[in-house]
């Protein structure tokens, strides 16, 4: 049985023929596409459940690929992307995290490596979508008109942030914790651009070691249709590791 559709979009046919031959051993579908505008059209009209790119492409590249999908409405918008370079860069991988791909790898790498990226990015992204259906009060609601709501003891703030920054929205994630405790996080395409604790300007970094310890109370996220694009953009998703990170230390 297949497990899953995969989008490569790559030019260089002997890589394109390598990455198709182990993905479809591992038993995974694949569609290729070689420029960077034919794989967005491509991805509208198949829908992947998971886009391996090159950074570098004939007419664009990677990155914009990237930033079309994630701008997306819908399903497409929550697919997981792998971006793949050819030699190690740090800027570039920090684009990449910025722009909203998941994974960004540089040659060489193994091929198990690929696989079990792929495999648990494919994994993570159905959980993710399960846990985001199940927020909508109406089934078939346009998604986030309204403010959502519900309990930190089903869905957890890491959870609901993370599904939040691979679906580009753009709002305000309000979190009220134990003994009354209240966080506020303002994202702007799923990245952070401000943070309040207790209703005062606070750090990103110490409400994030705050709110991702709470494991009882009440969220909401309330969408805005415009952000404030000269605020300084912070990747939520590395927030939430180094959060985590600094809160595990601590306990040491």
């Amino acid at each position: 049985m297949p497990q899953g559709r995969v989008l490569i979009v790559e030019a260089d046919e002997w890589v394109t023929t390598l990455v198709r031959r182990f993905l479809s051993d591992a038993a995974f579908q694949t569609e290729v596409a070689a420029t960077a505008r034919e794989g967005f059209e491509r991805a509208v009209e198949m829908q992947p459940d998971l886009l391996l790119v090159d950074v570098v492409l004939p007419d664009i590249d990677g990155f914009w690929v990237t930033k079309r999908v994630r701008a997306e409405p819908g399903r497409l918008a929550t697919t997981p992307i792998i971006l793949v370079s050819q030699r190690e860069d740090s800027n570039a991988r920090l684009e990449a995290l910025n722009l909203g791909a998941d994974v960004f790898l540089s040659a060489p790498f193994r091929h198990e490596e690929v696989i079990a990226q792929v495999d648990a990015l494919m994994g993570m992204a159905k959980r993710l979508r399960g846990k985001r259906d199940s927020m909508y009060q109406e089934p078939g609601a346009p998604a986030f008109k309204a403010a959502l709501q519900g309990d930190v003891s089903q869905i957890s703030v890491p959870t609901l942030l993370s599904m939040l920054e691979m679906e580009r929205r753009t709002g305000t994630v309000r979190v009220r914790g134990p003994s009354n405790a209240m966080a506020d996080i303002e994202l702007s395409g799923g990245a952070v651009i401000g943070t309040r604790l207790g209703g005062k300007e606070s750090p990103a970094l110490g409400v994030f070691r705050e709110v991702v310890k709470w494991n009882s109370g009440k969220y909401a996220f309330e969408s805005a249709e415009r952000s404030d694009s000269a605020k300084t953009k912070m990747p939520t998703s590395l927030l939430l590791l180094e959060a985590m990170r600094l809160n595990d230390e601590a306990l040491r």
